[in-house]
């Protein structure tokens, strides 16, 4: 099975992934480094994900279940997580800069370290 990772403006091909799913294709891009801007990952199950470190500046993961997910040190800036389930997520010095974070379920998560600066 081939699963593609878009980019939501235009929907180029960010990612190419022989995974079986879409967490799991996004784990392997993150893994490999892939710089992921502008990905179209709304409403994605995501929960339990290792993403600490990723490049998901101006993502949109509105309405993403994020539970339990590793993104520390993600690198979040403009990212659109607006309705996202992000309980007990590890957001600890992720960039989450300009983020969209309205409705987002936060609780539980750790955010120690984390820049929230102009975040709605």
């Amino acid at each position: 099975m081939t699963i593609e990772i878009k980019q939501r403006y235009n929907n180029r091909v960010l990612f190419t992934s022989e995974k079986t799913t879409l967490k799991e294709a996004l784990e392997e891009a993150v893994a490999a480094g892939a710089y992921l801007r502008s990905a179209d990952l709304s409403g994605a199950d995501l929960s339990g994900a290792d993403l600490s470190g990723a490049y998901l500046r101006s993502a949109d993961l509105s309405g993403a279940d994020l539970r339990s997910a590793d993104l520390s040190g993600a690198y979040l800036s403009g990212a659109y997580l607006s309705g996202a389930y992000l309980s007990g997520a590890d957001l600890s010095g992720a960039d989450l800069s300009g983020a969209d974070l309205s409705g987002a379920d936060l609780s539980g998560a750790d955010l120690s370290g984390a820049d929230l600066r102009s975040a709605d």
